[in-house]
């Protein structure tokens, strides 16, 4: 006897894992993604009026100075540091000795004189010597500074520091130059001389010997930095800073900017760290459970699908890291970030209305880590909105440029709507945010391009790719116009009532006619078997016993599903393979079979696998099949017999559970039927007969 083992979790308990692990992974990086620092609780801005209470200095603290203040200062002082070089002797002594030796040595092979030799060498090293003892600047350390004209430098020799102007001194340059126009007089003046000078080459006896000394100038440089304030002052305890109304000047502003300094890096003490923490927890925690809340109420569908929740979320994650990036940067404005296109992506594979949502909630939390963020929430929001209420569906490219212009003029006309309440005064507006918004509604086109890459990598279909899909001459269905052409002109009937019906219903029309072109797309093989494609008398039906020809038939579904996915077709458009015909029967072979009383009937073996419409799209095409089809077998086609015919086909799909899936109303039917009247008339050019007038 087998002991049954029990099951402590079934499939819906493990998506409620999965769940709330999401939730939790991703309440963790968006804990990390915010500022780890306190945050100072006033928003402000220079130029605008002070919006709070009158705010008084709860302790004492310096006013600092900005940074380009302090730079400007502190290139200011270090204009008076005078370098220092040390005077080096041994390197005069080298060369000096070195161009002696080399005399020596050309006086020997010119078999000069002695006492004429001592003349020459004589004359040529004082040139030299005089050079060396005036000083060449070092020029080659890239520490030392450039000798300019008339600068001043200090030369130490002999623990003597002495003050000159650097173009007192000779750099390289100008001791060759020296050397070379007093040897130039050497040689005019005596034709042996000039040969003796012309057998060496003066350059190689040149080197710099004022050596620049890093680390005195270092201590130097550090003395005068020492004079460098940092602030301007000092606020007192209790001292009133900017009453409400004010506008912030420049100076309010800097010691607004020092006391949000002081008063989050006191926040970030770990006496009160414990504090910080405990609230954005709350925060985030709060901001999440209004978007499950949200999820759960409106767009509880979502939950089911692990790819669209977590699509959602990761999303909403990327989009706030890629904004945090930003802020900490420093050296972009938040403006530039394409937020709308987080909204854009959200509508174009999910709903209109959870994008919005998202949105908000997104928007919400990076306002708390930029600065100004009310003013940011207020911009972003609106903008947002219009993008993704403007954006019905992404069909073409030109819908996009639209879009990206009507994200520029909700940030610029909210922005400039703002500014006019805060100041009253169009000069005192910043126009240079305009062109911030510019660049963000530019950036938002490569929308397009995410839509592509998320589609293929989250496995969403596009409008983009419906529209791809319904084309003619799409391989599948160039076959099936080519060798199921009945088949084929079937499933453009079956397109054109089922969107009309989704149109007019609520739902996505290009999702709907592309999944009724590929319904019957398992009919490319057998074709010759199913009615719609015989051009002759002869059925091959004939041949086979009832329950091979219901297989036939029934097979088609399952044919259908393998060509798709081997040709790589979207699983929603599958989906309407595998439903257009729920879990019906194949009622013409049931009823042949079933006319022999004595005879065992399975019925699975006439039964379509399924599984039954979960949507209206779905549902639509599975009516829209059975009524287009039935339609071809009436001969006398009127108002009365058609919607005789609607009328049976919904009441069987209704008795038979077929829609009980799917989320139609007892309106939505009604309305369904009526459509579908509308459009068989249509099609077989059928009208009302009027009385004619009697003459």
């Amino acid at each position: 006897m087998k002991i049954q083992q029990r099951k402590w979790f079934d499939s819906e308990s493990w998506h409620t894992i999965y769940l709330t692990i999401l939730f939790i992974v991703t309440a963790l990086v968006l804990y990390f993604a915010l500022p780890q620092e306190g945050r100072f609780r006033y928003e402000f801005q220079k130029g605008r009026p002070w919006m709070h209470p009158t705010l008084i200095a709860p302790f004492d603290f310096a006013i600092m100075k900005s940074d380009q203040s302090v730079s400007e200062e502190r290139d200011s002082l270090l204009k008076s540091l005078t370098p220092y070089f040390l005077f080096n002797d041994s390197i005069e002594q080298f060369q000096i000795k070195a161009l002696s030796i080399k005399i020596d040595e050309i006086t020997l092979r010119e078999n000069t004189e002695i006492l004429y030799s001592r003349i020459v060498k004589n004359k040529v090293l004082t040139i030299f010597d005089k050079i060396y003892k005036k000083g060449i600047l070092e020029q080659g350390n890239l520490n030392a500074p450039t000798a300019i004209a008339n600068s001043e430098i200090l030369v130490v020799r002999n623990n003597l520091a002495e003050r000159y102007a650097s173009g007192q001194l000779y750099s390289l340059k100008t001791a060759y130059n020296e050397v070379y126009s007093a040897l130039e007089i050497l040689k005019k003046s005596d034709v042996d001389l000039k040969q003796i000078i012309e057998k060496f080459h003066p350059e190689d006896y040149l080197s710099a010997n004022l050596i620049f000394d890093q680390e005195k100038t270092n201590l130097e440089k550090q003395k005068i930095l020492e004079n460098l304030s940092t602030t301007y002052g000092v606020i007192q305890v209790g001292e009133r800073i900017v009453s409400q109304g004010d506008v912030i000047s420049p100076r309010i502003f800097l010691i607004l900017e020092s006391l949000k300094s002081v008063f989050e890096k006191t926040r970030g003490d770990l006496t009160k760290y414990y504090l910080i923490v405990i609230g954005k927890v709350l925060f985030i925690s709060m901001l999440l459970l209004t978007l499950f809340l949200f999820i759960y109420n409106i767009r509880r569908k979502l939950l089911r699908s692990k790819r669209d929740i977590t699509f959602t979320l990761t999303m909403m994650v990327l989009m706030i890291i890629f904004c945090r990036i930003i802020v900490s940067s420093g050296t972009l404005p938040i403006y530039i970030v394409p937020f709308t296109a987080l909204a854009l992506i959200i509508r174009t594979f999910l709903d209109a209305r959870l994008a919005i949502f998202v949105n908000t909630i997104s928007a919400i939390i990076v306002g708390y880590m930029v600065p100004n963020g009310y003013e940011f929430m207020l911009l972003t929001i609106p903008a947002g909105s219009i993008a993704v209420i403007s954006q019905n569906n992404l069909q073409r490219r030109d819908q996009l440029i639209l879009t990206s212009l009507i994200i520029f003029l909700s940030y610029a006309i909210t922005y400039i709507g703002i500014s006019l309440i805060q100041e009253a005064n169009l000069a005192s507006i910043d126009w240079e945010m305009i062109k911030w918004f510019l660049i963000n509604a530019a950036l938002t086109l490569i929308t397009y391009l995410l839509v592509f890459v998320l589609e293929k990598s989250f496995g969403f279909v596009s409008d983009v790719t419906l529209i791809e899909l319904s084309y003619s001459n799409q391989k599948l269905l160039r076959r099936l116009a080519e060798e199921a052409p009945g088949t084929f002109q079937h499933s453009l009937q079956v397109a054109n009532l089922a969107e009309e019906a989704i149109v007019r219903l609520g739902g996505n029309p290009l999702l709907v006619r592309a999944g009724a072109l590929y319904h019957d797309i398992g009919k490319l093989v057998n074709t010759q078997y199913f009615i719609e494609n015989q051009s002759s008398n002869f059925n091959p039906h004939d041949q086979l016993t009832v329950e091979q020809s219901a297989k036939i038939i029934m097979e088609h579904v399952n044919y259908g599903t393998e060509l798709a996915r081997k040709h790589k077709i979207p699983e929603q458009i599958i989906e309407f393979i595998q439903t257009h015909h729920g879990t019906t029967r194949t009622s013409y072979f049931y009823i042949e079979q079933n006319k022999n009383p004595n005879q065992y009937i399975d019925e699975q073996l006439y039964t379509y696998p399924g599984p039954i419409p979960s949507t209206r799209e779905t549902a639509g095409v599975m009516l829209a099949d059975s009524i287009e089809a039935a339609s071809r077998s009436i001969e006398n086609k009127n108002n009365f017999t058609l919607n005789e015919l609607i009328d049976s086909i919904f009441q069987q799909k209704v008795s038979s559970g077929q829609l009980d899936e799917a989320p139609l109303t007892f309106k939505d039917i009604t309305q369904l039927k009526k459509i579908f009247l509308e459009k068989l008339l249509n099609i077989y050019h059928i009208r009302n007969a009027y009385p004619q007038k009697e003459l």
